[in-house]
């Protein structure tokens, strides 16, 4: 019988899953860029080897050669079987060195071809050491935040049911989610510090103001205002801001919030036209924004540790002296 996969299996599945579609997403990038797919691909399937070994309780030498793995894991294997695509990854892992260590460009043949191995290896390879399907393993297991973990998934049965436009809204609401975390959180005596201004409300003028030039004004620095402030939450938090550009051309960007806790959102003709592919560039994005965006957390746990908000503080104040004079010691 397959042994169980714990918790911290999954998630290490999860990592692989996490590196091999930013695989993925580098391959479809121009040339030279997409080189860097190899990379990815390459570490992807290095770390699923380790996992193997631990799952199937395999000792490793602490040095050895990348096609060793196959022959190391071979005794554990079920009877008969035997570790997939040996001689297509070897080609993987060539490129791989060839570009690392040489600066050898690969070809847009050659990162098209070790796509389709790698992705091959994986799919074979999972349904045989873990028993579990490659493209079920679930990248949200990587989000530490609850919530922005549990739209993911819920994003990903709308996409599993072919409804492509609810599962983008999905990834809408996750992504805002994770900038609430962030933002709505208090950190010691203040606010977060990732608030950057409070929230300007939509301008709405009297009827009989609304062709005024003022309120024409009033209501553009309002919305100026409003895009630059997420714009710089976005950036504070290390995100990617034209990748946050582009995610938000993709996901509905009307959303609203009823009183009885429905949430509704705006599709056009160009939202219907999005794919599958879409959503998975979509999805990747929100998830390694949260990991990038999990870098401030230290911040936030720290500005609690030293300004708790119940103790007094006695605060003086010094005058400073300019360099210091070491002969007065």
């Amino acid at each position: 019988m397959t042994k169980p996969l714990s918790q911290q299996t999954i998630q290490r599945l999860a990592f692989v899953r996490f590196l091999h579609a930013q695989g993925v997403a580098q391959s479809a990038q121009p040339e030279p860029m997409s080189a860097a797919a190899i990379l990815s691909f390459q570490d992807a399937v290095e770390h699923f080897l380790l996992i193997s070994a631990d799952h199937l309780d395999v000792n490793l030498p602490s040095s050895m050669q990348f096609l060793q793995y196959w022959e190391k894991l071979q005794p554990k294997l079920p009877a008969g079987q035997a570790l997939p695509s040996k001689q297509a990854l070897g080609r993987v892992n060539k490129l791989r060195v060839d570009l690392k260590h040489h600066g050898n460009i690969p070809s847009s043949h050659a990162i098209a071809q070790s796509k389709a191995d790698v992705t091959t290896f994986f799919t074979d390879a999972a349904r045989m050491i873990f028993n579990v399907d490659f493209e079920t393993v679930d990248m949200a297991d990587l989000v530490a935040h609850p919530e922005v973990a549990r739209l993911l998934r819920e994003a990903r049965t709308h996409i599993e049911a072919d409804r492509v436009v609810f599962a983008m809204a999905g990834l809408a609401l996750a992504f805002e989610e994770l900038l609430a975390h962030y933002t709505a959180r208090k950190a010691g005596w203040g606010g977060s510090p990732f608030i950057l201004g409070d929230r300007l409300p939509i301008f709405r003028p009297e009827r009989s103001e609304r062709d005024s030039q003022v309120s024409r004004q009033i209501k553009a620095l309002t919305t100026a205002t409003r895009q630059m402030r997420q714009a710089m939450q976005v950036i504070a938090l290390g995100i990617d801001y034209a990748r946050y550009v582009h995610f938000r051309v993709l996901t509905p960007d009307e959303m609203s919030w009823g009183r009885d806790g429905s949430i509704k959102f705006s599709v056009n003709d160009m939202s219907k036209a999005l794919t599958a592919d879409d959503y998975q560039q979509a999805r990747l994005f929100v998830i390694e924004s949260a990991l990038q965006a999990a870098r401030a957390d230290a911040i936030l746990e720290r500005l609690d540790v030293h300004f708790p908000e119940d103790i007094d503080y006695d605060v003086e104040e010094w005058t400073w002296v300019g360099p210091s004079d070491t002969r007065n010691r």
